[in-house]
């Protein structure tokens, strides 16, 4: 029998790889123990298990996974043999200078590279000979799953390209040679990735000893973006191979009891298919008292509430795939036999059982449309603002070997694993792979908007704002009080917005801005008409109080405009007066920015009043298009295409020294300046609601959605168009101002 050295190689990947790198040793410890069990003495070399392992970065903006190569050829020495797993985050058939480097160096009688398929992973399919011609130092190319034809391959002298075939009983395989690694210094490994990778939420976290598995080996059905069960004939019928539930529990208890596995990471390709199968799973589960992940996720139509009961407590996320939110797509392009009516019912379980649920979307199919993609995304959203089902949108990638690919040319691709998460490469797509990616940025920055609680403090105003509603809300102070700030950080809300009104009329306000602080909130705003602030030693007392942003409107760049806009004649020196007391004691933390309504009477003097944030010593200014509140009518408006062009060229202008933003302005207006545009679905408020109406739904009522919102890239963050009629309110209160 021969001296065999199985490797787990290290490999360069990108930050945004695909699925699970640092659980891919799994199929090195199952090969070694098959090895071992055909008799051969073996050893096992683990990158991820070595001194100095972790992740590290390169010159070339990827990052090294595992231990230098030297450590690794030293832990190989000398050997009859060296089969060297060979990953889907190798990039085949794509030479990866990691892998290469550690051939070039390894010296043995023969090198095998084998694929050790264990399911879970993105499987990409590579012609052998293309990939022995990659690796000239490979004596070996064993594709597929290598148990069944590994004993033949180590006993004789065989070269070339091997096709492996699945097994048919997983029982009969032996459970993986974990007694073999290192698992303390494994411990470190994942410690230092997690360290260097630097996330701050993990959905499938990496804890304690988290060991991975496998329960089931591919998958029964058809999905055109799928890769599992990449081994079986042309046109065979695609399986699943199960362990028994004695076996699966022989493996769960060595996993836990020998090896000290806190967390099991389960890389099944569908857990939970066969229900009987899962039962078994979670009964051993609840026995061992450990936790568990299943990050390729499972079948909606499957999963019910019972499962979920079970599993709180024990995962920290569960995965479901959609696929996409419109049922045509799902079953007409995808292949999918799901009803989308099973993911929302997940959805909903899911949230009554407290678990946290993550569903898969795809969008850029072939004969997806923009309006069904903008289908899916309105799906995903109303599940998460129903129930807090976190949203995972992907590209539609065309990996080789997967219907999606078959019959198009593909692009040169060396690493398939960002363009899930990064760039479009589906060829026949309806949808360009610009507007695409606008169609992601839109959901990811609607999903990375923190929530905002704003408050409008008071009725009362010192001012007479021609658009504004606090003169005729019937009431001078509102009733937001210090058990309404704890209440909304207990939900972990950590911005927060004071408004009015007025204020800083209220003698609340810096009370209140005091008591958010002392509870955690990271953003205080206050929206001011700044004219108390005229009084310096209240200005200094106001920035200083714990707020982080003051914004102070003014509508005019001199007196005349701005009096005409606000209805008080001195109120343009007090309000530029307090913004120089404001810049004066404001902390260097303290964001100080100009609020501008852009109204008929002032569009034509947004340089000025860009000139005159600047002369202040302001750093940022916000306009604001009329929103159809209060007294914001038709008759105050500007033309909105023109107003958004002003606005352009104010930005092309003073760009460079001030951040300006637009509010209230669909993208579509300015499409190349969404970078400046605040989408108010981009901010998700809640709000303080006052007695006499609910600000959200006025305004939600108030919005339209026109026919080029229905294929638009920035749906998910833009709710259409505000329509202003010619009074939003009874005609005499408009009229008495």
């Amino acid at each position: 029998m021969a001296r065999v050295v199985v490797v787990h190689p290290p490999t360069s990947i990108a930050r945004d790889f695909i699925d699970y790198p640092y659980m891919a040793d799994l199929g090195a410890a199952q090969v070694a123990a098959v090895a071992r069990e055909a008799g051969h003495e073996v050893r096992l070399v683990d990158a991820l298990a070595l001194p100095g392992a972790g992740l590290s970065e390169r010159s070339d903006g990827r990052l090294h996974l595992g231990a230098p190569v030297s450590a690794v050829l030293a832990a190989i020495g000398d050997a009859d043999l060296v089969l060297v797993a060979y990953t889907p985050f190798h990039r085949p058939p794509h030479r990866d200078e990691v892998l290469g480097e550690l051939l070039a160096g390894v010296r043995a009688g023969r090198v095998i590279l084998a694929d050790c398929y264990q399911s879970g992973q993105h499987y990409v399919e590579a012609d052998g000979e293309a990939i022995l011609a990659s690796y000239p130092e490979a004596d070996t190319y064993l594709k597929y799953e290598a148990e069944v034809s590994l004993p033949a391959v180590l006993a004789g002298d065989v070269r070339g390209v091997v096709r492996g075939v699945e097994p048919e009983d997983l029982d009969a395989l032996p459970l993986p040679a974990w007694d073999l690694v290192d698992l303390a210094a494994r411990d470190r490994f994942c410690a230092a990735f997690v360290a260097v990778l630097g996330r701050s939420e993990w959905a499938f976290p990496i804890d304690g000893r988290t060991l991975p598995l496998v329960t089931s080996r591919g998958c029964p059905f058809r999905c055109t973006h799928c890769s599992s069960n990449p081994g079986r004939a042309e046109g065979a019928p695609k399986t699943q191979r199960r362990l028994s539930a004695s076996r699966l529990r022989a493996h769960l208890e060595e996993l836990v009891r020998v090896h000290g596995a806190t967390r099991l990471e389960v890389l099944d390709e569908l857990i939970n298919v066969n229900e009987r199968h899962f039962d078994s799973f979670l009964e051993a589960i609840d026995a061992l008292d450990v936790k568990f992940d299943v990050p390729n996720g499972m079948r909606a139509d499957y999963l019910f509430a019972e499962h979920l009961e079970k599993m709180r407590g024990r995962v920290r996320t569960v995965s479901v795939s959609a696929e996409s939110g419109v049922q045509r797509v799902v079953s007409e392009v995808v292949g999918k036999r799901l009803d989308l009516a099973a993911i929302v019912r997940v959805a909903g379980d899911a949230h009554r059982a407290g678990v946290a649920l993550m569903i898969h979307y795809i969008i850029g199919l072939p004969g997806e449309t923009a309006v069904e993609i903008n289908g899916t995304l309105s799906f995903a959203l109303d599940l998460f603002e129903r129930f807090g089902a976190i949203p995972a949108v992907q590209f539609a990638t065309p990996l080789p070997g997967t219907e999606l690919a078959r019959g198009r040319r593909l692009p040169v691709v060396t690493d398939w694993g960002p363009m899930f998460q990064m760039a479009p490469s589906q060829p026949g797509a309806l949808v360009s792979s610009e507007e695409l990616t606008r169609f992601k940025r839109s959901l990811d920055e609607r999903m990375r908007a923190p929530e905002l609680l704003r408050v409008q403090l008071t009725y009362a105003c010192n001012n007479r704002c021609t658009f504004c509603a606090s003169t005729t809300s019937g009431g001078e102070r509102a009733t937001t009080t210090r058990d309404d700030l704890a209440r909304h950080a207990r939900r972990g809300v950590r911005a927060v917005s004071f408004e009015g009104g007025e204020p800083t009329l209220d003698p609340e306000l810096i009370p209140l801005i005091q008591h958010a602080h002392a509870l955690g909130y990271r953003e205080i705003a206050v929206v001011t008409n700044g004219r108390r602030c005229f009084y310096e030693p209240y200005a200094r007392a106001l920035v200083r109080s714990g707020v982080t942003r003051v914004e102070v409107s003014v509508h005019g760049a001199d007196a005349a405009l701005h009096a005409a806009h606000v209805g008080v004649s001195e109120a343009f020196e007090q309000a530029m007066q307090g913004l120089a007391h404001c810049v004066r004691h404001a902390p260097a933390h303290v964001d100080l920015a100009m609020n501008v309504t852009v109204t008929a009477r002032n569009v034509d003097a947004l340089d000025a009043l860009a000139e005159l944030a600047l002369g202040a010593g302001l750093t940022r200014l916000n306009l604001h298009f009329l929103t159809p509140f209060g007294k914001g009518t038709r008759a105050l408006a500007p033309d909105t295409a023109l107003a958004a062009e002003a606005a352009a060229r104010t930005i092309d202008r003073f760009g460079d020294r001030l951040r300006i933003r637009l509010l209230n302005l669909p993208s579509c207006f300015l499409p190349r300046y969404e970078a400046q545009i605040v989408s108010d679905r981009a901010v998700r408020s809640s709000f303080t609601h006052t007695e006499t109406v609910d600000l959200p739904a006025f305004l939600a009522a108030r919005r339209v959605k026109k026919q080029v919102c229905e294929g638009c890239p920035r749906a998910s963050v833009c709710d259409g168009f505000f329509e202003l009629d010619d009074s939003s309110q009874p005609r005499w209160l408009v009229a008495a101002v």
